[in-house]
Parts: structure tokens; sequence; C-alpha cells
């Protein structure tokens, strides 16, 4: 095959993207977008710490995305959160690409998810969003384990604050594992601290809690004062399990074996570089993959933006409709 792929965005994120869809054998051309420099050369950099480039691919670096080739097979969009919406439209009517896989956060509004859900329909676009932490080996047992008619509870706790950005993919594993299409909240505790990311956007910190109609119950924390890594516990009627994907632990019991514990081997590679390969493959040789679409991201983004918004315009003393994360 003789796939062609476009990155935009070429930063910590998009560079990474970049080194996993340099080792697929189907990929012929990529072309990676970047108005910064500094960007395009980070991604020379990681093309050359990678030993499975493939040889046959042709790479170029473009600081225009009006540079860019028509199309192709596959646009990967790691750039901020803002503007998403009118970007994917732009790249799918004047560059002609219909898959797409975007970085989380999708948009910092419910009203450009919205308007992105428009663009994505009236275009007969492909959209999946890399909220990864479903596809982890640990959360995808968990699933199957769950009595998919039977409620549980879900409490997540960790550092290095992020109740935005690594609060995305708590509530996006919550509707996963619920099969929820609505999550509504019930209580928050969110810290008069606004965190300010490497990105130049925020996060804030503090702990939310939401529930879905099985009755099913979502807890999360992320500090502001320590760098914990997080820290899963999942408890329902016949099933527990706790989980650490930062060392790639995982115990679980159930009620036929009296709780007792069992721990579990769920060694795998979890990096962007690595699972990347598998998404942008099966995309470009099935038409599909394992990461949430953009209406499955849905439900989670709409609770956590909705949670989040009066909080960040009280903070910076504005009236917005948009969260300034990722």
């Amino acid at each position: 095959m003789s796939k062609r792929v476009l990155i935009v965005g070429c930063g910590e994120i998009g560079s990474r993207h970049l080194q996993a869809v340099a080792a697929l054998p189907e990929i012929s051309h990529v072309e990676f977008v970047d108005s910064r420099p500094e960007g395009l050369e980070l991604g020379r950099r990681r093309l050359g710490e990678i030993s499975d480039k493939r040889p046959q691919i042709i790479f170029r670096s473009l600081s225009k995305l009006a540079d860019a080739s028509e199309r192709g097979d596959l646009c990967i969009i790691a750039t901020q959160a803002e503007g998403r919406a009118r970007l994917v439209g732009e790249i799918s009517r004047q560059l002609g690409y219909e898959k797409f896989l975007i970085e989380k956060i999708v948009a910092q509004s419910i009203r450009e998810y919205d308007e992105l859900i428009e663009i994505s329909s009236a275009g007969n676009l492909s959209v999946w969003v890399n909220c990864k932490t479903r596809v982890h080996p640990s959360h995808v047992r968990v699933k199957q384990n769950l009595d998919p008619a039977e409620s549980f509870v879900l409490t997540v706790s960790g550092g290095n604050h992020g109740l935005a950005n690594n609060g995305i993919h708590m509530a996006d594993l919550f509707a996963f594992y619920d099969n929820a299409k609505l999550i509504y909240p019930v209580a928050q505790h969110i810290d008069p601290t606004l965190h300010r990311t490497k990105r130049g956007t925020f996060d804030l910190s503090g702990t939310l809690h939401a529930r879905t109609d099985k009755g099913s119950s979502l807890i999360f924390t992320f500090a502001a004062n320590h760098p914990a890594p997080v820290l899963f516990s999942i408890s329902s009627r016949g099933y527990r399990a706790v989980i650490d994907d930062s060392i790639h632990w995982m115990a679980e019991s159930t009620a036929g074996t009296d709780w007792r514990w069992k721990e579990v081997n769920v060694e795998a590679n979890l990096a962007i570089s690595h699972m990347t390969k598998a998404f942008a493959s099966d995309i470009l040789t099935r038409g599909q993959c394992q990461l949430p679409t953009l209406m499955d991201c849905y439900p989670a983004h709409r609770y956590l933006l909705g949670e989040l918004q009066p909080h960040f315009d009280k903070l910076l003393g504005v009236s917005s409709d948009r969260c300034p994360v990722t």
C-alpha cells in the first residue's frame, strides 16, 4: 500500500505521533506542519531518535498548512485545542482529508464541539480522539469483567493538578465502563488556583463527583501540591480492581473468590510513539481503530467542560463559554 499521512502540530505530542507513523510499512509519504521552527526541528530530531523508521517513507516538513499535499489518507492533529473545529473544516475542505485522529481535549467549549460534530457530519468525516486510556489493557480487562447491567463506583486520585487535561481521560473512561450517553454532575470542590501549563494555557486542581443514569459513580481528584501518579479503584457488586498504569500494575478480586486479591499481568507500552502505530495502521488498513470516535467522547467533554468553565471565568475575571485548556 502507498498511504499518505499529514501531521499538524509537531510539539511534544505531535512529534511522538510522527515517530509512530514513521515505522509503518503501509505509508509512503508523511508531511508534518508547524509554524514554529523549533517544532519542525523537534520533529526532525525525533525522527533521528528511532531505529525502526521505514526507508521507503518520504518526509516533508512544512511551515504552512497551505503547502501540504491534497487527498491524503489520514490527518493527525496535535495542535492546541483552540480553533480545532475551524482547523478540521479547513483541512477537509481545502486538502480533501476525510479521516482524522485528533488530540484531546477536542475543543475548549461545548459550542465548538457541537460545531465540529456538524462539520464532521456534513463532510462525512471519520474522526477519532486520542483518549487512549480506555485502550490500555488494564481498562479493557475491567470493562470485560463489569456486568453491563450493574452500576459501579470508579475513584481516581493523582497529583500534577490536571483536572482538565488528565480529567478528560477519567470522564471518558467512566463513560466507556458504563456505556453512558450522559454524565451528570453531583458535586465539586475546585481549588481557587490557576495552574499555567507549558503551552501557555491553564489547568485546575480539585475534586469532581459525577453519576450516570445507571447509578454508577465517578469521583476523581487531582492535587495541586504533589506529583503522585494516577491510581484507579473500581468496585461493583461482583468485581473490584485497583490499577496503577504508571508501573503496569493491576490487582482484582471477585465475589466468586471471596474477594481474594490477585495480581494481573498488564505489561504494555503506553507511549504515544508506540500506541499510535496500532491506531494509525488500523485506520489506514481497516478504516477503524480502538480509539473512541468524536461522538463517543462527547459525553465526557460535555460534562467536564460544563463543570470547569465557570471556574475558569471566575479565576480569570472574564465572561466566556470556553475553558482555556491544553
